[in-house]
């Protein structure tokens, strides 16, 4: 099973739905299964970083997106042990 990442606050429950760079387009979302997901972690996390160098949204994170759960990368792989 290939993993998945999105990108959002954990703690608010918001995550990212839409994005779009180029039209300067953000949308959020309270629903996980709706958040936009990335096939690889660089990538969400080059996002995250486009949007935080507006200088707003320091407060998003990468996630890693497992059973309808939200993990931190390096959380998932220590409940595993």
């Amino acid at each position: 099973m290939s993993k998945k990442f999105v990108i959002g606050d954990r703690l608010k429950d918001e995550w990212i739905s839409v994005l779009d760079t180029a039209k300067k387009k953000l949308e959020f979302t309270n629903h996980l299964a709706t958040a936009k997901e990335y096939l690889k972690e660089e990538e969400a996390k080059d996002n995250l970083k486009k949007i935080q160098e507006t200088g707003y949204f320091s407060d998003l994170q990468v996630y890693m997106k497992e059973d309808n759960k939200a993990y931190k990368p390096d959380e998932r792989d220590s409940f595993q042990s």
